[in-house]
């Protein structure tokens, strides 16, 4: 059995705190990139006469509201009012997650290395969750943040962060208005800049820590489209047994709180099918060794922590429903996981 240290109410207060503040800040980061990617400005019309302009601050494109008047001295005016408040906003906001960071550290719920927390939250602010998923060890930040419990460090440590770029799901508006280039590599040094490809391991990412971020983009990601074919296009597509698994599992998401009290939210799979990949992962025999226990273990521990803190997954009804996994290897995780785990 596995142990897990479960939250103190006041750690669940200040974690629901700090989730529904972060939100709350993206939520309006959101807004201000929607509405406010141009600026607005007069135009003196070579006739002598003044035109409101709305330029786009990424690509210069203007497009025209009309010529001076009443009527368009006060879209500008209202458009300069909502932008000095929402800016206002989200300075309010900045200022309470500073403070919500001393706040978690105070609390004892600081968990996910910095470094995952500085990534999450750039595919955030882009609204790339559902594009860029964690697979991997870094998933079980999620799922004990869901739980509210916190799994023994053993079992989380980690030096590489893997990341998925699912192939069904297109770039978002907000990357395309607001990111110039669209390879990995800037995308990385956008977050730290001593982040470098690896030269042996071209999905690799590496930095001057240490940790390796990989990025797996599926074989047959790219399409005709322009936009999307240049979306991490310095990276190599793999053709990985398996990949097509968890591309088609269910989302799972949850804010997780790093070491430094950052928050960020996370995308990841669900912690059933999650077990269910780890426990068919470790048993293959091109499977390191380590690995192999590693991924056993894995599979152990979230099929415990779905018993005890997730009741609203019935695990015996929930692989009812799964039909891109087969038939096959959901029996071998019921027979060789679920059932040791379930009578202890």
């Amino acid at each position: 059995m596995f142990k897990f240290h479960e939250y103190s109410d006041l750690q669940i207060k200040q974690k629901h705190n700090s989730k529904m503040l972060y939100h709350s800040y993206l939520e309006a980061l959101h807004l201000y990139n929607l509405q406010f990617r141009y600026k607005m400005l007069w135009q003196t019309h070579k006739d002598g006469y003044q035109l409101l302009a709305k330029e786009n601050l990424k690509t210069g494109k203007r497009e025209y509201l009309g010529r001076r008047s009443t009527e368009t001295e006060k879209i500008r005016e209202s458009f300069k009012n909502a932008k000095i408040e929402i800016k206002t906003r989200l300075k309010n906001l900045k200022e309470k997650l500073k403070r919500d960071e001393k706040l978690n550290k105070i609390e004892g719920i600081v968990r996910a290395p910095k470094e995952l927390i500085a990534l999450m939250q750039k595919i955030n602010e882009l609204n790339l969750d559902d594009k860029l998923i964690v697979i991997g060890t870094n998933s079980l930040y999620a799922y004990e943040a869901k739980a509210g419990i916190m799994i023994e460090e053993a079992h989380l440590a980690t030096q590489d962060i893997d990341i998925l770029n699912r192939k069904d799901k297109g770039i978002s508006f907000m990357f395309t208005q607001l990111v110039q280039k669209h390879t990995a590599l800037e995308l990385l040094q956008s977050i730290d800049k001593s982040f470098y490809q690896s030269p042996k391991v071209p999905y690799r990412f590496i930095n001057k820590d240490g940790i390796w971020i990989e990025l797996i983009v599926p074989s047959a990601t790219h399409t005709s489209d322009s936009t999307q074919s240049n979306f991490l296009g310095d990276v190599m597509s793999l053709d990985m047994e398996g990949i097509q698994w968890i591309e088609n599992a269910r989302l799972f998401k949850e804010t997780i709180i790093g070491v430094n009290g950052k928050s960020a939210n996370i995308t990841t799979i669900h912690p059933l099918e999650y077990a269910i990949y780890k426990n068919w992962l470790g048993q293959r025999e091109d499977r390191d060794y380590l690995k192999h226990t590693r991924d056993i273990e894995q599979s152990k521990l979230i099929t415990q922590l779905i018993i005890e803190y997730m009741p609203n997954i019935d695990i015996s009804q929930e692989i009812l429903k799964m039909k891109h996994i087969t038939k096959e290897i959901v029996i071998d995780y019921m027979n060789n996981i679920y059932s040791n785990i379930h009578t202890i």
